[in-house]
């Protein structure tokens, strides 16, 4: 089933605990730079600093769902789009019920839905130019919209940001829906050809708007391995940024960038360091403080106004063990920083390696600096050739 639209939130509770169960796992601001002319349509940046993309890019946002061919897996779209072309009309929002499995929305009252905002307009056009093209791999018991602070804040500097629903561990999977029938990879793999050939058609909304040499692949958690092993296994793909990274099978030498929490329980920050000491190819680390797993993703806000997932668990009369308790709140409460916190830095760095690594930027001064600009929520930034 594809994303859906809903402008109230009803129900929180109920897709809220579904996120507890499956235990995985944009605000305006104005515009920094203004758009390129002709086919290189990335932003101007004449100086870059660690705070040049913690604020919103020159472009709006437009979304859309396209799904797979073959699987029918449904792949969320943000792209740049005109400001004058979203004016008056409402952001998206995502609908976490929509992801569950048929058997457990059965169970559900009818009209059940949480809704978040995904940070685009729908189905407006794309703007004038051609973008570089980014995918995402959402985390285990994820979906394709769980980090959109940062899938749709991309939008807004110049990328077009596809994340396909990854069916061997989404959401429906982990609840007990599992789809076998492809792999992570496969599945990334299947989007970047996807939206080439989107962008190769004579007409459509994507027509002439990617700019196929320009590949890069960002990923939450199980979805960071996958973009590493992803960057191994494909040429297209120019870099990467792995945030929170499980460690694959097979390290990449693509220039890449790693983000992590040190209070992190999940994937620690020690796992990650030896994985990260193994890459060979450029290499950036960055590492947050006092930030946990979900530090790279919207869930910790998903249910908030209802007093986080635990509690929401007990409205319900849901039993929570000790090791689901820890995985559905990692990062989410205190002493962890709060995810909000963490995004600008997040937002920041991600851009900076996407341009540097596409040649918009000359300058590594974007992430050198992160520890002095974002004093108590960045630890340490390094780098490596």
């Amino acid at each position: 089933m594809l994303r859906r639209s809903h402008p109230t939130l009803r129900s929180a509770p109920l897709a809220a605990l579904a996120v507890l169960v499956a235990a995985t796992l944009a605000p305006a601001g104005p515009a920094s730079a203004a758009p390129r002319p002709g086919r290189d349509s990335a932003p101007v940046v004449t100086h870059v600093g660690p705070k040049s993309f913690a604020k919103r890019g020159p472009y709006a946002v437009g979304e859309a769902t396209l799904a797979l061919p073959g699987n029918d897996a449904a792949v969320e779209v943000w792209y740049p789009a005109r400001p004058a072309a979203v004016k008056g009309k409402p952001v998206a929002q995502y609908d976490v019920v929509d992801w569950l499995p048929e058997f457990v929305k059965g169970l559900l009252p009818a009209g059940a839905s949480v809704g978040y905002p995904s940070g685009g307009v729908d189905d407006v056009p794309v703007a004038p130019g051609t973008f570089p093209l980014v995918v995402f791999s959402h985390g285990y018991a994820g979906f394709p919209a769980q980090s959109s602070f940062l899938t749709s804040w991309l939008a807004t500097w110049g990328f077009v940001v596809a994340a396909p629903d990854q069916r061997s561990r989404d959401l429906a999977a982990v609840l007990g829906d599992k789809d076998d029938a492809t792999t992570d990879v496969e599945d990334l793999q299947a989007t970047i050809s996807l939206m080439t050939k989107e962008s190769a058609r004579r007409s459509g909304r994507f027509s002439g708007h990617i700019d196929a040499t320009k590949v890069g692949a960002v990923g939450h958690s199980a979805g960071g391995g996958a973009v590493m092993a992803l960057a191994a296994a494909d040429r297209r793909v120019d870099t990467f940024v792995a945030m929170a990274p499980a460690t694959p099978d097979r390290l990449p030498r693509t220039p890449g960038l790693v983000l992590a929490g040190d209070a992190d329980q999940i994937i620690v920050l020690s796992k990650i360091k030896r994985a990260y000491a193994a890459l060979r190819g450029p290499k950036q680390l960055v590492v947050l403080t006092d930030a946990g797993h979900h530090a790279f993703s919207d869930l910790c806000e998903v249910g908030a106004g209802q007093g986080g997932l635990l509690e929401v668990a007990n409205m319900l009369g849901f039993p929570v063990s000790e090791d689901m308790a820890r995985l559905a709140t990692d990062g989410c409460e205190a002493p962890d920083l709060p995810p909000t916190k963490s995004w600008p830095a997040v937002r920041q760095a991600t851009v900076d390696q996407l341009r540097y690594a596409f040649g918009f930027d000359r300058s590594r001064a974007g992430l050198a600096g992160l520890p002095a600009a974002y004093r108590g929520i960045v630890a340490s930034s390094k780098s490596s050739r």
